[in-house]
């Protein structure tokens, strides 16, 4: 048995992962979703990596630790700080020293999240809900307005911005998973994250947030 402690991305929480910690349990795993201290605009990245760690503090036998989108940057510190069997990188960003979130995902990307996000004034930004609804089918809005509610919280900027504290990619086996309908991080560039692993990424059908929509194939995938 495996504990799988998941990690979610800017302007995330807890409860966008949650979907798939019962498809994880019905295979024989155990699975925990954190939430990080996003909405502090102080909170540092060696903050949100802190957190996990005390996540992952007690848990006997395997742990692989999974970052989905900006939670990859995260992830890559827990290693250096406590016993991780595992990193599993979910349509996520494979950190450079000295680079920021947002360097390495790209201008193309950072300028779409602040197309769709606002400044709260305090140090962070929140999503425009109903901007980001009105990209989806008419007849999907208020089931997906629903979702972002839920889900989304106010990001501290300064943590995307903030240059990447650790000295290299962890030394641990690591996994790759690619949403070929990503709309964030495009795929063409998880491919070369996934290069800068040495992984050949595993792929599945589905848009960034696969969490809350492919749980069940996603969960088959970590299991796997």
């Amino acid at each position: 048995m495996t504990t799988f402690v998941l990690v979610h991305g800017a302007f995330g929480s807890s409860a966008e992962l949650a979907p798939v910690i019962p498809e994880l349990e019905a295979l024989g795993h155990r699975a925990v979703a954190v939430d990080l201290p996003c909405t502090d605009p102080a909170a540092t990245l060696d903050d949100y990596a802190r957190t996990v760690v005390e996540t992952v503090a007690g848990i006997a036998g395997s742990v692989a630790v999974v970052g989905h989108s900006a939670g990859g940057a995260t992830i890559s510190l827990v290693p250096a700080r406590t016993r991780v069997d595992r990193l599993i990188y979910v349509t996520a960003v494979v950190p450079e020293p000295g680079r920021s979130i947002l360097d390495v995902v790209g201008a193309d990307v950072r300028e779409r999240i602040l197309s769709v996000s606002r400044d709260d004034g305090n140090g962070c930004r929140s999503f425009d809900l109903q901007l980001l609804a009105a990209l989806v089918p008419p007849e999907e809005r208020d089931g997906y307005l629903a979702y972002l509610r839920a889900t989304q919280r106010p990001q501290g900027w300064a943590a995307l911005e903030q240059p990447w504290p650790g000295r290299s990619l962890p030394d641990v086996p690591r996994t790759y998973v690619l949403c070929t309908q990503d709309q964030i991080i495009p795929p063409a560039r998880q491919r070369e994250m996934a290069a800068r692993l040495g992984v050949k990424p595993l792929e599945i059908a589905s848009e960034h947030e696969v969490f809350t929509f492919r749980p069940h194939e996603l969960a088959a995938l970590l299991a796997a």
